[in-house]
């Protein structure tokens, strides 16, 4: 069955050819190159028929002229059935969109009510399905879920927002491949900056990337990344993560030197006891010794020395 999905777009004036030409090159540039006749190949997603991981296929397919016509595309190819007979399709005829809409760069998908029927891990999958597809073309730049025309919102009420590819955890470089369905420990600070809160979330993560890079990743994006609005921050956004390995039982967490900007009132034992409470609440990891740019030597921040390894605060915990 094929759907229309009535997709509009907001134009002010007239749109200029270069303008109509620029973003069918994005598109084109996104995708592997194809045949004579102008066909390509894009990454379809789709939910495995347990609904317990994220899988994805090569489709072949002529691209449109506009962003408008690639998505409608694209749109089309995730109601049909994966030729993968272990995916389901992630756009099903009961939660068929009413209609989308393209507005500079962001996609807006109204679904009709039957939208909050989906179990919760089931409705994460659809929408990590929709967009990651979508956001291939270089030209979305995010996806708005509504529901009935009001803005999508989680369990506790919070708006989800729009969603983009970096909103389920990606490894950048890394070809995606599949996502799966995990619970991780989170420890974010009070409004003080004094004391840690414990936050246990179910979320849908990448497995090209190890839960240890996952879990510091997602505190390192803060609480709205898994939408706690009344927790706070630890560490820098800008903070990268070089790299974390495990040997026996030691967690080797190394940070680039933004893990050392303070952004926030947030107390040094607190930010360093995130990422160690954070850590230690993963299977086979008792203590944590955390580096900048690969050394050890000298401290933290202020008076905490790299060169100890540390266990789990759970006194600082609230």
């Amino acid at each position: 069955m094929r759907y229309h999905f009535n997709i509009q777009k907001r134009i002010f004036g007239t749109v200029p050819l270069l303008a109509v030409l620029i973003s069918a090159l994005l598109l084109l540039a996104s995708c592997a190159s194809g045949g004579k006749d102008g066909s390509q190949s894009c990454k379809v997603y789709f939910p495995d028929s347990e609904y317990t991981s994220l899988l994805s296929e090569e489709r072949g397919y002529i691209p449109g002229n506009s962003t408008v016509e690639s998505v409608d595309y694209l749109l089309q190819m995730l109601t049909e059935t994966p030729s993968d007979k272990a995916g389901v399709a992630a756009i099903s005829e009961e939660i068929a969109p009413e209609s989308v809409k393209y507005d500079d760069g962001k996609v807006t998908i109204n679904f009709p009510g039957t939208y909050l029927d989906m179990e919760k891990t089931k409705e994460i999958l659809v929408r990590a399905s929709i967009t990651e597809t979508l956001t291939q073309d270089e030209s979305v730049m995010s996806v708005l879920f509504l529901v009935e025309g009001k803005e999508l919102r989680s369990e506790d009420g919070v708006p989800v927002g729009e969603m983009t590819s970096d909103s389920f955890i990606n490894n950048t470089g890394v070809e995606l491949n599949s996502y799966a369905r995990a619970n991780v420990t989170l420890f974010f600070s009070d409004v003080g900056g004094t004391v840690l809160k414990r936050y246990d979330e179910e979320v849908v993560y990448n497995t090209n990337i190890s839960m240890e890079k996952f879990a510091v990743e997602t505190l390192i994006g803060g609480p709205l990344a898994v939408n706690e609005p009344n927790a706070y921050p630890t560490l820098s956004p800008d903070a990268k993560l070089l790299s974390v390995t495990v040997k026996d039982r030691i967690a080797y967490a190394n940070f680039d030197a933004s893990v050392r900007e303070e952004p926030y009132n947030v107390k040094e034992e607190t930010a360093l006891y995130s990422i160690v409470n954070t850590l230690t609440a993963l299977p086979g990891i008792d203590k944590v010794q955390i580096s900048i740019e690969g050394s050890t030597e000298g401290v933290f921040m202020d008076h905490m020395k790299l060169e100890e390894l540390y266990e789990r605060n759970d006194e600082m915990v609230q």
